[in-house]
């Protein structure tokens, strides 16, 4: 999902009542009711909205699971985890350079710490590949 596309929920989701076409185009600043049907179109298709029989659209209030573990920051979506790996990586740094403990020590921080990254890089990879482009 681009980062708009999560924007855009987000703002919608606030709404509360299903939405049409052009009343989505006034909220979200849209220059024309075809952006604004081609974007809905990909919410649904993403499990982010519905469409009701009336021809508007339901906006879900709840993330879809692959959601939950995720983060949005300055508008592109990146795996929690890797918040949780920059900061164990820049707290053993600085135990390292401070403490300046034996190799074995050294050699145990980054084997713990070793397994975040790859699932941090792993999740980033798949948002990747989902959006077609870099988070």
């Amino acid at each position: 999902m681009a980062g708009d596309e999560l924007e855009y929920w987000l703002r919608l989701r606030r709404i509360g009542h299903p939405l049409g076409v052009r009343e989505t185009q006034r909220i979200l600043g849209l220059s024309s009711p075809g952006k604004a049907q081609r974007l809905l179109n990909r919410l649904v298709r993403m499990g982010l909205a519905e469409r009701s029989g009336e021809g508007k659209y339901i906006i879900v209030r709840d993330p879809p699971l692959e959601l939950v573990g995720k983060l949005v920051v300055a508008g592109r979506m990146l795996p929690r985890i890797l918040v949780y790996a920059v900061y164990s990586t820049v707290l053993a740094a600085a135990y390292i350079v401070f403490a300046e403990p034996d190799v074995t020590v050294i050699v145990l921080t980054v084997l713990l710490i070793a397994p975040l990254w790859m699932e941090a890089v792993g999740e980033y990879m798949h948002i990747r590949r989902r959006t077609g482009k870099a988070g």
